[in-house]
Protein backbone atom coordinates (compact mmCIF):
# COMPACT_ATOMS: atom_id res chain seq x y z
CA UNK A 1 0.00 0.00 0.00
CA UNK A 2 1.19 3.54 -0.73
CA UNK A 3 3.68 2.27 -3.31
CA UNK A 4 3.50 4.37 -6.47
CA UNK A 5 7.02 4.43 -7.88
CA UNK A 6 9.98 2.08 -7.98
CA UNK A 7 13.64 2.77 -8.66
CA UNK A 8 15.03 -0.04 -10.82
CA UNK A 9 18.78 -0.44 -10.33
CA UNK A 10 20.30 -1.90 -13.48
CA UNK A 11 23.63 -3.56 -14.28
CA UNK A 12 23.01 -2.99 -17.99
CA UNK A 13 22.21 -6.64 -18.67
CA UNK A 14 18.77 -7.08 -20.31
CA UNK A 15 18.32 -10.54 -18.79
CA UNK A 16 18.52 -8.90 -15.36
CA UNK A 17 16.90 -5.47 -15.54
CA UNK A 18 14.01 -6.74 -17.68
CA UNK A 19 13.00 -8.98 -14.79
CA UNK A 20 12.98 -5.99 -12.42
CA UNK A 21 10.88 -4.06 -14.92
CA UNK A 22 8.53 -7.04 -15.29
CA UNK A 23 7.98 -7.07 -11.52
CA UNK A 24 7.10 -3.37 -11.53
CA UNK A 25 4.66 -3.84 -14.40
CA UNK A 26 3.04 -6.85 -12.76
CA UNK A 27 2.59 -4.79 -9.59
CA UNK A 28 1.20 -1.85 -11.57
CA UNK A 29 3.93 0.44 -10.24
CA UNK A 30 5.57 3.24 -12.25
CA UNK A 31 9.36 2.95 -12.42
CA UNK A 32 12.57 4.70 -13.36
CA UNK A 33 15.74 2.86 -14.37
CA UNK A 34 19.22 3.93 -13.27
CA UNK A 35 22.45 2.12 -14.04
CA UNK A 36 25.00 1.23 -11.38
CA UNK A 37 28.69 0.41 -11.85
CA UNK A 38 31.89 -0.07 -9.89
CA UNK A 39 35.22 1.62 -10.60
CA UNK A 40 37.06 -1.70 -10.17
CA UNK A 41 36.56 -5.38 -9.41
CA UNK A 42 38.32 -4.82 -6.08
CA UNK A 43 35.72 -2.29 -5.00
CA UNK A 44 32.96 -4.65 -6.11
CA UNK A 45 34.51 -7.40 -3.95
CA UNK A 46 34.72 -4.93 -1.07
CA UNK A 47 30.93 -4.51 -1.09
CA UNK A 48 30.57 -8.11 0.07
CA UNK A 49 32.71 -7.36 3.13
CA UNK A 50 30.82 -4.14 3.84
CA UNK A 51 27.52 -5.97 3.56
CA UNK A 52 28.69 -8.71 5.92
CA UNK A 53 29.16 -6.10 8.65
CA UNK A 54 26.03 -4.13 7.73
CA UNK A 55 27.99 -1.13 6.41
CA UNK A 56 26.30 1.04 3.78
CA UNK A 57 28.43 3.38 1.66
CA UNK A 58 27.33 5.07 -1.56
CA UNK A 59 31.00 5.86 -2.28
CA UNK A 60 31.59 2.27 -3.39
CA UNK A 61 29.57 2.57 -6.61
CA UNK A 62 28.47 5.00 -9.30
CA UNK A 63 24.80 5.49 -10.09
CA UNK A 64 22.80 7.70 -12.45
CA UNK A 65 20.78 10.72 -11.35
CA UNK A 66 17.29 10.29 -9.88
CA UNK A 67 14.88 12.13 -7.58
CA UNK A 68 13.80 11.06 -4.10
CA UNK A 69 10.18 10.05 -4.72
CA UNK A 70 10.38 6.24 -4.65
CA UNK A 71 8.82 3.70 -2.33
CA UNK A 72 10.57 0.63 -3.79
CA UNK A 73 14.09 -0.14 -4.95
CA UNK A 74 14.20 -3.20 -7.23
CA UNK A 75 17.19 -4.90 -8.79
CA UNK A 76 18.48 -8.17 -10.26
CA UNK A 77 22.08 -9.27 -10.75
CA UNK A 78 25.09 -9.44 -8.45
CA UNK A 79 26.37 -6.00 -9.51
CA UNK A 80 23.20 -4.36 -8.17
CA UNK A 81 22.42 -5.99 -4.85
CA UNK A 82 24.65 -3.85 -2.62
CA UNK A 83 23.54 -0.60 -4.27
CA UNK A 84 19.93 -1.74 -3.81
CA UNK A 85 20.34 -1.77 -0.02
CA UNK A 86 22.24 1.50 0.12
CA UNK A 87 19.75 3.39 -2.05
CA UNK A 88 16.72 1.90 -0.28
CA UNK A 89 18.10 3.08 3.06
CA UNK A 90 18.83 6.53 1.63
CA UNK A 91 15.32 6.85 0.18
CA UNK A 92 13.49 5.27 3.11
CA UNK A 93 12.12 2.76 0.59
CA UNK A 94 11.57 -0.98 0.64
CA UNK A 95 14.22 -3.13 -1.02
CA UNK A 96 13.35 -5.95 -3.42
CA UNK A 97 15.92 -8.37 -4.83
CA UNK A 98 15.04 -10.40 -7.91
CA UNK A 99 16.97 -13.69 -8.24
CA UNK A 100 19.09 -15.08 -5.41
CA UNK A 101 21.59 -12.44 -4.15
CA UNK A 102 24.43 -14.85 -3.47
CA UNK A 103 27.35 -13.37 -1.63
CA UNK A 104 25.16 -10.82 0.15
CA UNK A 105 22.97 -11.09 3.23
CA UNK A 106 19.33 -11.81 2.44
CA UNK A 107 18.04 -8.94 4.58
CA UNK A 108 15.93 -7.31 1.86
CA UNK A 109 12.30 -6.49 2.50
CA UNK A 110 11.36 -8.98 -0.22
CA UNK A 111 13.16 -11.43 -2.48
CA UNK A 112 11.53 -12.82 -5.64
CA UNK A 113 13.42 -15.96 -6.64
CA UNK A 114 12.71 -18.73 -9.19
CA UNK A 115 12.37 -22.21 -7.70
CA UNK A 116 15.44 -23.49 -9.57
CA UNK A 117 17.64 -20.83 -7.93
CA UNK A 118 17.75 -22.63 -4.56
CA UNK A 119 15.84 -20.03 -2.54
CA UNK A 120 16.27 -20.07 1.22
CA UNK A 121 13.07 -20.79 3.23
CA UNK A 122 12.68 -17.28 4.64
CA UNK A 123 9.40 -15.41 5.27
CA UNK A 124 10.36 -12.56 2.92
CA UNK A 125 11.12 -14.93 0.01
CA UNK A 126 8.56 -15.35 -2.78
CA UNK A 127 9.29 -18.16 -5.25
CA UNK A 128 8.22 -18.33 -8.89
CA UNK A 129 8.23 -21.32 -11.29
CA UNK A 130 10.17 -19.38 -13.97
CA UNK A 131 11.94 -16.05 -14.31
CA UNK A 132 9.74 -12.96 -14.22
CA UNK A 133 8.51 -11.69 -17.56
CA UNK A 134 5.78 -9.33 -18.70
CA UNK A 135 3.91 -9.34 -21.99
CA UNK A 136 3.28 -5.84 -23.29
CA UNK A 137 0.76 -6.60 -26.03
CA UNK A 138 1.23 -3.28 -27.80
CA UNK A 139 5.01 -3.62 -27.82
CA UNK A 140 4.76 -7.22 -29.03
CA UNK A 141 2.49 -6.12 -31.89
CA UNK A 142 5.05 -3.46 -32.84
CA UNK A 143 7.89 -6.00 -32.78
CA UNK A 144 5.89 -8.42 -34.95
CA UNK A 145 5.12 -5.65 -37.46
CA UNK A 146 8.80 -4.65 -37.51
CA UNK A 147 9.80 -8.27 -38.16
CA UNK A 148 7.26 -8.59 -40.98
CA UNK A 149 8.87 -5.61 -42.70
CA UNK A 150 12.10 -7.62 -42.75
CA UNK A 151 10.50 -10.99 -43.53
CA UNK A 152 6.99 -10.84 -45.08
CA UNK A 153 4.44 -13.50 -44.16
CA UNK A 154 4.35 -16.64 -46.29
CA UNK A 155 2.08 -19.66 -46.47
CA UNK A 156 4.39 -21.99 -44.51
CA UNK A 157 4.63 -22.48 -40.74
CA UNK A 158 7.91 -21.48 -39.12
CA UNK A 159 10.37 -22.96 -36.66
CA UNK A 160 12.59 -20.58 -34.73
CA UNK A 161 16.06 -21.17 -33.31
CA UNK A 162 17.17 -18.76 -30.58
CA UNK A 163 20.88 -19.02 -29.84
CA UNK A 164 22.50 -17.60 -26.73
CA UNK A 165 26.17 -18.18 -26.09
CA UNK A 166 28.94 -18.18 -23.53
CA UNK A 167 28.27 -17.42 -19.86
CA UNK A 168 30.59 -16.76 -16.95
CA UNK A 169 30.73 -20.46 -16.02
CA UNK A 170 30.30 -22.30 -19.30
CA UNK A 171 31.13 -21.98 -22.98
CA UNK A 172 28.98 -22.82 -25.96
CA UNK A 173 30.32 -25.80 -27.91
CA UNK A 174 30.22 -24.86 -31.61
CA UNK A 175 30.32 -28.54 -32.58
CA UNK A 176 27.29 -29.38 -30.43
CA UNK A 177 25.44 -26.35 -31.83
CA UNK A 178 26.17 -27.46 -35.40
CA UNK A 179 24.97 -30.98 -34.63
CA UNK A 180 21.75 -29.60 -33.11
CA UNK A 181 21.12 -27.53 -36.24
CA UNK A 182 21.73 -30.62 -38.39
CA UNK A 183 19.04 -32.49 -36.43
CA UNK A 184 16.59 -29.59 -36.73
CA UNK A 185 17.14 -29.36 -40.49
CA UNK A 186 16.62 -33.13 -40.82
CA UNK A 187 13.31 -32.93 -38.93
CA UNK A 188 11.83 -30.18 -41.09
CA UNK A 189 9.06 -31.12 -43.50
CA UNK A 190 8.46 -27.82 -45.26
CA UNK A 191 8.58 -25.38 -42.36
CA UNK A 192 10.56 -22.18 -42.71
CA UNK A 193 13.62 -21.91 -40.47
CA UNK A 194 14.30 -18.65 -38.65
CA UNK A 195 17.49 -18.24 -36.61
CA UNK A 196 18.77 -15.45 -34.38
CA UNK A 197 21.97 -15.13 -32.36
CA UNK A 198 22.80 -12.93 -29.37
CA UNK A 199 25.63 -10.70 -28.19
CA UNK A 200 27.16 -13.76 -26.45
CA UNK A 201 27.15 -16.10 -29.46
CA UNK A 202 30.64 -17.31 -30.45
CA UNK A 203 31.95 -16.24 -33.86
CA UNK A 204 32.40 -19.88 -34.90
CA UNK A 205 28.67 -20.51 -34.50
CA UNK A 206 27.78 -17.48 -36.63
CA UNK A 207 30.26 -18.59 -39.29
CA UNK A 208 28.55 -21.99 -39.47
CA UNK A 209 25.11 -20.37 -39.71
CA UNK A 210 26.11 -18.35 -42.79
CA UNK A 211 26.61 -21.62 -44.69
CA UNK A 212 23.17 -23.04 -43.94
CA UNK A 213 19.89 -22.80 -45.91
CA UNK A 214 18.02 -20.56 -43.46
CA UNK A 215 14.94 -18.58 -44.48
CA UNK A 216 15.56 -15.74 -41.99
CA UNK A 217 18.95 -15.32 -40.36
CA UNK A 218 19.80 -12.55 -37.92
CA UNK A 219 23.37 -12.26 -36.67
CA UNK A 220 23.66 -10.03 -33.63
CA UNK A 221 27.32 -9.28 -34.39
CA UNK A 222 26.18 -7.49 -37.55
CA UNK A 223 23.12 -5.73 -36.12
CA UNK A 224 21.79 -5.51 -32.53
CA UNK A 225 18.19 -6.19 -33.59
CA UNK A 226 15.95 -8.39 -31.42
CA UNK A 227 13.50 -10.61 -33.32
CA UNK A 228 12.76 -12.86 -30.33
CA UNK A 229 9.32 -11.35 -29.47
CA UNK A 230 8.25 -11.97 -33.09
CA UNK A 231 9.66 -15.51 -33.05
CA UNK A 232 7.74 -16.29 -29.85
CA UNK A 233 4.46 -15.03 -31.31
CA UNK A 234 4.77 -16.40 -34.85
CA UNK A 235 6.62 -19.72 -34.66
CA UNK A 236 4.93 -23.08 -34.21
CA UNK A 237 8.07 -24.50 -32.59
CA UNK A 238 11.04 -22.91 -30.88
CA UNK A 239 14.49 -24.33 -30.25
CA UNK A 240 16.26 -22.36 -27.52
CA UNK A 241 19.76 -22.88 -26.15
CA UNK A 242 19.74 -23.63 -22.44
CA UNK A 243 22.33 -21.06 -21.34
CA UNK A 244 19.83 -18.31 -20.41
CA UNK A 245 17.01 -18.99 -17.97
CA UNK A 246 15.61 -15.53 -18.72
CA UNK A 247 15.40 -16.24 -22.44
CA UNK A 248 13.81 -19.64 -21.84
CA UNK A 249 11.29 -18.14 -19.42
CA UNK A 250 10.24 -15.55 -22.01
CA UNK A 251 9.68 -18.25 -24.63
CA UNK A 252 7.69 -20.44 -22.25
CA UNK A 253 5.41 -17.78 -20.79
CA UNK A 254 4.56 -15.92 -24.03
CA UNK A 255 3.04 -17.23 -27.22
CA UNK A 256 1.90 -20.80 -27.86
CA UNK A 257 4.93 -22.42 -29.51
CA UNK A 258 6.28 -25.76 -28.38
CA UNK A 259 9.72 -25.14 -26.84
CA UNK A 260 12.70 -27.48 -27.21
CA UNK A 261 15.79 -26.80 -25.09
CA UNK A 262 19.16 -27.24 -26.79
CA UNK A 263 21.91 -28.28 -24.37
CA UNK A 264 24.94 -27.20 -26.39
CA UNK A 265 27.29 -25.88 -23.72
CA UNK A 266 30.62 -27.55 -23.02
CA UNK A 267 29.41 -27.88 -19.44
CA UNK A 268 25.90 -26.99 -18.24
CA UNK A 269 25.73 -24.87 -15.09
CA UNK A 270 23.90 -26.46 -12.14
CA UNK A 271 21.32 -23.66 -12.11
CA UNK A 272 20.43 -24.10 -15.77
CA UNK A 273 20.37 -27.88 -15.34
CA UNK A 274 17.88 -27.62 -12.46
CA UNK A 275 15.71 -25.27 -14.50
CA UNK A 276 15.61 -27.57 -17.52
CA UNK A 277 14.85 -30.56 -15.29
CA UNK A 278 11.89 -28.72 -13.78
CA UNK A 279 10.63 -27.78 -17.25
CA UNK A 280 10.85 -31.40 -18.37
CA UNK A 281 8.58 -32.43 -15.49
Amino acid sequence: TGINRALVVSDGRPGHFNQSIALCRLLGVAFEVVEVSFCSSFVRALTHLFDLFGLRSASLFRVGDFDDDFQLVVSAGSRTYYANKVLAAKLGARSVAVLAPRGYRWDYDCLVIPEYDSAKPLPQVVTTPVNLSYIDEQLVAERVAEFRERHPAGDKPAWGVIIGGDSTRSKMDAGKMAAALDRIEAMRVGEELWVTTSRRTPAAVETDLRKRPINFLHLYSEEPYNPIPAFVQLCDRLFVTGDSTAMLSECITAGSAAVDVLLVASETEAKQHRFVQRLAK
